[in-house]
């Protein structure tokens, strides 16, 4: 039995509004879209989301987010040091990307190109994901002043976002591989004594 249909129709309707998300930003999280995928009853959508689609995407964007975070934390407990790390958040990224065929990306990067006045009010949700996924980091480098710990871990995410943009365009590993070795080298360069 596939293993989707022992989650709630909620759960499944979450699920295919951040697979949605991934591949075509705010866009993929529409409610007909959403239904199909979910395989959900029609009429239980604004049951479970009163709110429709917005409350539905900030949901979406939610459960998102504090996978990337777990997986985030994951990455950074591992052995080596900070610009090791990085490398290595980087390389995990395309090895993803690669078995996903190039098929999705980022939901809060994908929704946060979308925003326009009706979604403005999911701009906050993922300024906050990116702001969590940043103090993330930035424990990451500790022996530098607080403001530049910050600096330095906004520019990875960045990178990172932006790296994958360009491996999803390009059906490639290599700017994800390339953004990760540069970023490790500024940390490296970064965390060294003066």
């Amino acid at each position: 039995m596939d293993a989707r249909f022992l989650d709630s129709p909620r759960d499944r309707m979450v699920d295919a509004a951040i697979a949605g998300m991934r591949t075509c930003g705010l866009a993929g999280a529409g409610i007909n879209q959403v239904i199909a995928a979910s395989g959900a009853p029609k009429g239980s959508l604004y049951h479970y989301f009163p709110g429709g689609k917005l409350e539905l995407a900030r949901e979406a964007l939610e459960r998102f987010g504090e996978t990337r975070q777990q997986e985030l934390q994951t990455v950074l407990a591992g052995d080596g040091p900070p610009d090791q790390k990085i490398a290595r958040l980087f390389k995990r990224a395309a090895k993803g990307m690669a078995q996903e065929d190039f098929r999705y990306g980022c939901a809060v990067a994908g929704v946060t190109l979308d925003l326009d006045e009706d979604s403005a009010a999911l701009g906050p949700v993922c300024s906050g994901l990116l702001d969590s996924w940043t103090q993330t980091l930035a424990v990451l480098f500790e022996p530098l002043p607080a403001a530049r710990r910050k600096a330095l871990a906004r520019f990875v995410i960045t990178a990172f976002e932006g790296a994958l943009v360009q491996a999803r365009a390009a059906r490639s590993t290599q700017p994800l591989l390339e953004a990760g070795e540069l970023a490790g080298s500024l940390v490296r360069a970064q965390l060294q004594p003066s």
